[in-house]
Order: C-alpha cells, then sequence, then structure tokens
C-alpha cells in the first residue's frame, strides 16, 4: 500500500504535467465537423478523398460525402453500417455486413449504388464486416476479419480465407498481417509467403502500416516499427513509446519523409518528427471533437479526421498557430505584449501573462482591459477601472478614478504620459507619480495623436475628432474645437494615425488627412488602395490592416500585398478591436475572441506559391420538375424555369471563397453559399455560368464553365414561330387579296362613277335638250297662243266694229255671214287641238291630274285652267276663249268656286304650284 500511494501520486503529477504542457501548445488550425453539421450519425469508421479533393466517410448511417460546400448521405440499400471506404477512380468503393460495391454518379451527378455481392457466384459468404479496401495491380481487394476478397472489374473471388489486421501495398507486392502471425505476402498463386527476419514482431498484434519512401512503418498497440525491405527495426524514442502505451495506437499515415502521423483511440493525433525525435499531440484539449481516431486522409497539406465522434479536419503545416482557451476563462483578447520576456494577453476578463506555454492572470488584474502599452521599459495597462502597470506579477495603479482607454507619452519629456481615460484627458507625470486633470478635455477619448510639441488630436468614441491646442507643458488648452468628417462620414469608431509624418483618419470607409493650410480633412489619396482597411500595425516600412467588411487582414510594404483571409484565423478576430503584435523577424500575433493566432509571415508567402486551390464544379442542376444530364448542355422547358438550383462542388482548399457570374440574357453575379445558385424568373435564350474561386491573394484563381439554355415559351417556340411566319405570309396573302378586291372594287366604283357621271352627262344633256325643246315648245306654245289670241283679238276687234256698223251693209244676210266666220274662226277647234297638245306635252297629265281632284269641271273651265297654268292674263286670255275679259273674270270666279278655293288664294299661283 505504501508503495502504492507514491505511484498514484507520481502518476498524477505525470498526468497534470502532461495537461499543463499540451493543453496550452499552439496548434494548427483544426476546424470541427460535428454530427448535427453533416447530419448524420457521429461515428465515422473509414475516410478517403479523391483527386478533386471531395471527402467520402464510412458512416454508421451510410456513406457520407463533402465537396466542400455542402454535406450528402447516401444511405446503403439496406441501411447498414458502412466500415470502409475507397477511392479508385470514378467509383467509391464501401464495404459493410455481408456487402460490399461501389458508387457512381449518373449523368445527372447523382450517385448511384451497385452491391457486388451477386457477383460472387456460387461462394457463400459467412458472416463478415469488410473494413478496408485497396487497389492492387488494377483489382480491387476487399479484406474482412476472416477473408481477402478480389475484384477484377468483372468478377469476385475469395483469395484467401484468413484472419487479418490490415493489408498494404508494398514494393509492388501484397502484405497481410495474420493476427499474431506477423506479415505474409501473397505469391503469383495467391499463396500467402512469409517475409523473413520478422523475429521482432513475434506475438504482436500489427494495428496499422504505411509506407514512407522505400520503408514500411509497422504499428502495433504500443510499439513502432520500421522495415526497409530486408530487417525490421524499433523505434527507439522512449517519449514516444511512452505516449503510445497511454495512447493505444490506431492509424498510421507517412508525412513527409521523417514525419509519422499516429491516430490514437485514447489521445488524438500524435505528429511524431523521427529526425528530431519530437512529437506533439493533438487532442480534445487543444481542438479535437474525440480523442478516438478511427480514420486519416491527406489532401492538400490537409489531414482529414474520422473520429468515434465527428469530423476534423487538420491544417498541419499551416504558418498560423492558435492558443484556444476552450475554458471561457481568458474570453476575448483585445491586446498583446511581449516584455521581460513575457508574454501578455489583455482581455475582457483581465490581465494574463501567457509562459511557457501556461496561462496565469496577474494577480489584482481581472476586469475588462483594453490596451497594453511598452513606454519607457514600463508595461502600462488601460483597464475598466483605471490606468496600472505591471510590477512583476502584480497590478501597480497610477490611477483609478475612471476607466481608461490608451496612455501616451508627451513629445520631448521624459516620462511624462497623457491617459485618454472615459471622462477626458489626465497628464501623468511617473517621476513624480502625480496626475493632473485637463479641465477643458471633460469627455471620452480612446486615442491621442500629437500634431506637434504643443496640438494634439483626440478621438471621441461616438463623436469624432478634436484639435486641442495646448501651453504650460500640456496643463492648459488654449483651444478645443470639433474636426468636421467630409460629406457627412461617420464619427462613431474614427480612428486617428500617423503615417509618413502626417495625421491620418480612418472612419471606417475612407482615408482623410489634415491639411494645416486649410485647416480641413482632405482625402488621402495614397490611401485611396486601402479603403475599408483599418490600419493596426506600422512596422518600419510596411503595415498591416484589417478590412472591415469581411475582417480579412493585409500586410503590405506597398511593394507587395499579402491578404490574410478570414479563414485562416478562424473567423474569431474581435470585430472593431483588432489588433497585431510583432516578435521577432517574421512572427506576428494575432488578438482573438478566445486567445490568440501566431502568423509565421515568411512562411506564409512561401507558402503562397505552392498553395492549392480547388477547381469549382457543377454537380447538379435542377428545375421545378428535376434533375438534368450534366453531360450535355441542359435545355429547360421555359414554364419550369422560374426557379433553377444548381449546385456546385468546390473542395477544401486555400481559396478565400466561390463566386459566380451569369451570362446571357439576364447577367448576374455573386458569392455561392453552401454550394447553391439559385436563379428566379430568367429571360428565355443561351447562358453561361462561371464559376470564380478566388485566390489567397483575392484574386481569381481557378474558374470554369457550364452552359445552359432556357427555352422560349410555347408562344415562341420554332413550330409557333414557323405558324406565325405562315400566318404573316397569310395575313400578306389576305392583305393582298383584300386590297385586290378592294382595288377591283374601287375600278368597279370608279367605272360606275365614271358611268354614272357619263350617264349624268348624257341625261344632263339629253335633259338640256329636253328642256331646250321644252322651251322651245313652250315658246311656240307662248308665241302661238299670242298669235292666236292677237288672231282673236283681232278678230273679235273686227267682229265688233263690224257688229257696230252692221246697219250700214245693205246685206244684212252677206253681214251675218260674215260675222259667222269670224266667230267660227275665234272659235276654231282645230286651234284648240293643237293647243292642247303642245299644253300636253309641256305639262303632261294636267288635265288628268286636275280632272282627277276636281272631276266636276267641264271643258272651259279645263281650258281656263290651262290658260291660267301658262299665267296668261284675263286680258291675254279673253281672246282665246272669245269672250270678253269680264266674262274671263266671272269664268274664274265661277272656277275658284268649283275649286274650292278661298278670296285669298291667288288662283294663278295655285295652278302653276300644284299642278
Amino acid at each position: 500500500m505504501k508503495l502504492f500511494i507514491p505511484k498514484i501520486i507520481a502518476l498524477f503529477i505525470f498526468v497534470f504535467q502532461y495537461t499543463s504542457l499540451f493543453s496550452q501548445q499552439l496548434t494548427p488550425p483544426i476546424h470541427n465537423y460535428s454530427s448535427t453539421s453533416y447530419n448524420a450519425a457521429s461515428q465515422n469508421w473509414d475516410i478517403d478523398v479523391n483527386e478533386e479533393g471531395v471527402i467520402y466517410v464510412a458512416n454508421n448511417q451510410g456513406l457520407l460525402s463533402y465537396d466542400g460546400q455542402s454535406w450528402e448521405l447516401l444511405p446503403l440499400p439496406n441501411g447498414s453500417i458502412i466500415r470502409s471506404v475507397f477511392v479508385y477512380e470514378d467509383k467509391i468503393f464501401t464495404g459493410s455486413y455481408k456487402e460490399f460495391g461501389y458508387w457512381k454518379k449518373d449523368e445527372t451527378g447523382k450517385m448511384f449504388y451497385t452491391s457486388l455481392i451477386p457477383k460472387l457466384g456460387k461462394y457463400a459468404m459467412h458472416s463478415e464486416e469488410f473494413w478496408e479496401i485497396l487497389e492492387f495491380k488494377g483489382d480491387i481487394y476487399f479484406r474482412s476479419f476472416g477473408a481477402i476478397y478480389k475484384y477484377d472489374h468483372n468478377i469476385i473471388e475469395p483469395v484467401q480465407n484468413v484472419v487479418s489486421n490490415k493489408m498494404i501495398v508494398y514494393k509492388d507486392r501484397l502484405l497481410l498481417a495474420l493476427r499474431k502471425k506477423g506479415l505474409y505476402f501473397l505469391d503469383a498463386n495467391n499463396e500467402l509467403e512469409k517475409l523473413p527476419n520478422q523475429e521482432l514482431l513475434e506475438e504482436e498484434m500489427i494495428i496499422d502500416m504505411a509506407t514512407q519512401g522505400q520503408d514500411l512503418i509497422i504499428g502495433t498497440r504500443e510499439r513502432l516499427y520500421k522495415y526497409n525491405g530486408e530487417t525490421f527495426s524499433l523505434y527507439e524514442d522512449s517519449n514516444l513509446l511512452e505516449e503510445l502505451k497511454r495512447s493505444e495506437l490506431n492509424h498510421i499515415m507517412s508525412f513527409g519523409d521523417d514525419r509519422v502521423l499516429l491516430g490514437t483511440v485514447k489521445n488524438g493525433v500524435i505528429n511524431y518528427d523521427s529526425r528530431e525525435k519530437t512529437y506533439t499531440v493533438l487532442n480534445r484539449n487543444n481542438g479535437l471533437q474525440n480523442n478516438t481516431v478511427l480514420g486519416f486522409v491527406e489532401k492538400y497539406g490537409n489531414i482529414w479526421l474520422s473520429l468515434d465522434n465527428g469530423i476534423d479536419r487538420i491544417e498541419i503545416d499551416s504558418p498560423v498557430k492558435f492558443y484556444t482557451d476552450d475554458t471561457g476563462e481568458l474570453g476575448a483578447v483585445y491586446d498583446l505584449a511581449f516584455h521581460n520576456n513575457k508574454m501578455f494577453l489583455a482581455s475582457n476578463t483581465g490581465v494574463y501573462n501567457f509562459v511557457d506555454d501556461e496561462l496565469q492572470i496577474i494577480d489584482g488584474a481581472e476586469g475588462h482591459t483594453w490596451n497594453l502599452e511598452i513606454l519607457n521599459d514600463t508595461l502600462f495597462v488601460n483597464h475598466n477601472t483605471g490606468t496600472y502597470y505591471v510590477d512583476g506579477n502584480s497590478l501597480i495603479p497610477v490611477e483609478t478614478a475612471t476607466g481608461s482607454f490608451k496612455i501616451s507619452e508627451l513629445p520631448y519629456a521624459n516620462k511624462e504620459y497623457l491617459i485618454s481615460s472615459y471622462t477626458g484627458i489626465r497628464k501623468f507625470s511617473h517621476s513624480s507619480d502625480s496626475i493632473y486633470e485637463i479641465d477643458s478635455l471633460n469627455f471620452p477619448v480612446k486615442n491621442v495623436v500629437f500634431e506637434d510639441e504643443n496640438t494634439l488630436w483626440a478621438a471621441h468614441p461616438y463623436e469624432g475628432l478634436y484639435r486641442s491646442g495646448f501651453t504650460g507643458n500640456f496643463t492648459k488648452t488654449s483651444f478645443v474645437e470639433k474636426i468636421a468628417i467630409p460629406d457627412g462620414g461617420n464619427s462613431i469608431n474614427t480612428n486617428i494615425f500617423e503615417i509618413n509624418n502626417q495625421l491620418a483618419i480612418f472612419n471606417g470607409d475612407h482615408w482623410f488627412k489634415y491639411n494645416s493650410f486649410k485647416d480641413s480633412l482632405e482625402i488621402f489619396e495614397e490611401m485611396k488602395p486601402f479603403r475599408k482597411h483599418k490600419m493596426l500595425l506600422k512596422d518600419v516600412n510596411s503595415y498591416w490592416f484589417s478590412n472591415t467588411e469581411n475582417n480579412s487582414l493585409k500586410f503590405t510594404d506597398f511593394n507587395k500585398t499579402i491578404v490574410v483571409a478570414p479563414g485562416s484565423l478562424g473567423n474569431r478576430l474581435v470585430k472593431n478591436y483588432e489588433r497585431i503584435l510583432k516578435n521577432g523577424d517574421s512572427l506576428y500575433y494575432v488578438a482573438l475572441n478566445d486567445g490568440f493566432a501566431r502568423i509565421d509571415l515568411n512562411k506564409y508567402i512561401n507558402d503562397l506559391e505552392n498553395i492549392h486551390v480547388s477547381k469549382p464544379q457543377v454537380k447538379g442542376f435542377f428545375d421545378l420538375d428535376g434533375r438534368f444530364s450534366l453531360e450535355n448542355k441542359p435545355v429547360v422547358p421555359y414554364k419550369s424555369s422560374r426557379d433553377l438550383n444548381i449546385y456546385t462542388s468546390f473542395p477544401i482548399s486555400g481559396a478565400m471563397g466561390l463566386r459566380y457570374r451569369l451570362r446571357g440574357e439576364d447577367t448576374l453575379s455573386g458569392e455561392v453559399n453552401n454550394g447553391m445558385i439559385n436563379l428566379q424568373n430568367l429571360d428565355h435564350g443561351n447562358y453561361e455560368l462561371e464559376l470564380l474561386a478566388i485566390g489567397p491573394q483575392a484574386n481569381i484563381a481557378e474558374k470554369s464553365s457550364f452552359g445552359f439554355s432556357i427555352k422560349p415559351p410555347w408562344y415562341l417556340s420554332n413550330l409557333m414561330k414557323l405558324v406565325y411566319i405562315l400566318v404573316f405570309l397569310a395575313l400578306i396573302g389576305l392583305v393582298y387579296w383584300f386590297n385586290q378586291l378592294k382595288l377591283k372594287k374601287h375600278q368597279l366604283l370608279l367605272e360606275e362613277k365614271f358611268e354614272k357621271e357619263h350617264q349624268e352627262r348624257i341625261n344632263n344633256l339629253e335633259k338640256e335638250r329636253l328642256v331646250s325643246q321644252i322651251n322651245l315648245k313652250r315658246k311656240e306654245l307662248a308665241n302661238t297662243t299670242m298669235v292666236a289670241a292677237k288672231k282673236n283679238e283681232m278678230l273679235m276687234e273686227i267682229q265688233n266694229e263690224l257688229s257696230k256698223d252692221k246697219n250700214s251693209f245693205s246685206n244684212e244676210f252677206k253681214m251675218k255671214h260674215i260675222l259667222n266666220k269670224i266667230n267660227r274662226a275665234i272659235k276654231n277647234k282645230d286651234e284648240w287641238e293643237v293647243f292642247e297638245t303642245n299644253f300636253n306635252e309641256l305639262h303632261e297629265d294636267f288635265f288628268k291630274d286636275i280632272l282627277k281632284n276636281y272631276p266636276k269641271l267641264t271643258s272651259k273651265d279645263l281650258k281656263l285652267c290651262s290658260y291660267l297654268k301658262m299665267n296668261l292674263t284675263s286680258k291675254e286670255i279673253a281672246p282665246l276663249m272669245g269672250i270678253s275679259v269680264r266674262g274671263v273674270e266671272v269664268h274664274r270666279y265661277r272656277l275658284r268656286k268649283k275649286m274650292g278655293l278661298n278670296k285669298k288664294e291667288n288662283l294663278t299661283n295655285f295652278l302653276i304650284k300644284n299642278y
């Protein structure tokens, strides 16, 4: 019992020392992929990678794949656990319980599984699980714990029914590690032949093997051996062997000429350098999700681990190393400093020193700390509770009236300083330990820069800049004026610096400089290339900046510029409080939100020459109805093109990101997020999608193109275009035909019009002729009537004269005979008939119409009506009727009466107007 207790104490001390040593060491970047991120089971049995860098993992729920953009889980048809995975050409071989086969993409990019069990034929398989797959001389070998099977891409046949733990190809031979029997190889007849000189391996259980140049590395649970092709030797590094005893070896990977990575069951990964005989351990204490490594593979400097819980990626030789405080005790780091061979960290929880990879808080330094400043070999601390300086491992107060942001040394003064505090500026004399408060500057000041020995610029945390003049050795102000930011610039987080002896102001977007002649700020032309870049560190002839948009870092000496992507620092910079510190020729320390990073700039620059950037590819093209073949240019129906999804593959590499640019009927560009590009409501036509891989220096390092087209809508299809052409031609024909009809009709109308006009001309001529004839007849009628009237008037005058002198004639009978002749001449019917005939020719149907209305009219009445129609006067009518004028008036009276006319109506007008 007495011996047992010291052993326990010794073991406890050893474990404590071991934990202290490795839990605080600087580690390469480690990226964790938990089961919630890849959405599958936590346990991952094996891992492999193809030429492009796509990762394939044997998971409890199926085959996992990761193309740098998204994870995909492919379950086996029978739902079995996949134990092994191996990539060969375009096939992904997997092994599980009583099952092995391969996965392959179809023309659309979708993975499908082909089982090889049916190719076994007559061979009966026992209850076997397949834990390893490899390629040898073009054939694929599957290993279970009880047998080896070979697939020659045609048939499956068992090679050996032996219990083996591992198989490997070494010097063109397939080696098998038989359980506690050593190493054997298959001869030309697939018979087992034991390697000679294996005495060191007797009764050893070989766990894994790896080739390193011409050597074979062999691992058991607690030892490591080397075989050079002739003899076996044991790694005699006692520290390594002790580590293996504690950790239990599970997998081996050679890395370079002298390094070996050892995956363990209990303690993560051991990175062993056989030349230097040193090693480091990466486990849960410094970034891994789990200490049990079930498999690993290397690609482009990344070590991928399949763990008992999750998947991890280690940038094993990254020029960036990290210290990460997983406990949360340290918090966000706001500043760093090296003083008296110690590293100091200022965080939101206090001030710590970091010595020999151990973190220790300084006495009395608890609380939020903004800044560390070394002035005159004294380390000052700007703390939330005041201003302090470090003495040994304690914090000595300078003043504790209020919190402070920064301390600056006065120009041309010895150990006199200005403290930028929460309530203003205080002057501190270290030699006399006196504090003097400057009343005129009674607002928060986070930083000051001196314009000259009597003037300074003060940066307010929220209200911008103030310029102040001093007298009395910075004890009184001569003026305080607020400086306006040009173009209404932002006042919050305005920073002031001194660059090349010029005052430079940065407001988060633009750089300005002070023009003393104009007493105003103007654009700093030389700093335009660093728009949206805040200066962090000035180092002789070089500068460090941080990008205010994406939090990347930029190093420049104005001849060359180096960009440190946010991903290289794990996106862990403290936003708006970025800080970087130089220590040594090429080492820079960066404050992070849970620790710090160390950048070896020379190595970072050298690595840029050999850094690999993956080539992006399209792995799936979908519309609303499904996915398209990628072998030919996809042609998308218009009705299903409203929402297109394009899935991309962009394996992990040194790239900063992936962008796309779409050219065609519509032009779009943007960043690819989670491996998917969504395109909506594109117009029909041809398109070319460019995938642009952004290199580590923000340049386009790789690009690929993918073409597709969208069919026009049905109303713009080729068939419809043909229909439109036919309709158009038909319309042209119809218009032509219509125009011909119209022309013909117009021609007919013209002919009719011409005929009508011709007929009208003829009619007019005829009418004119008839009118002329009528006028002529009317004249003739009038003339004959007037002649007859004159004749009758004369005859009546003669008759009257004779009647007056009839007594003077001797022969009364002769006289009477003469008077009768005269009377007959006056009442000559032939003259009336001629008149009537001529009158009817001029006034057709006159007598018929008037008799129709007045049937009781006599012939004498009709005669009078005809004379009145000709507008003859009673005097002119009297001789024609052989009566007196009085007789005519009487006759007219009687006619009026017969016709029922009133006294006011003129009979002549009535007859002319109505008949």
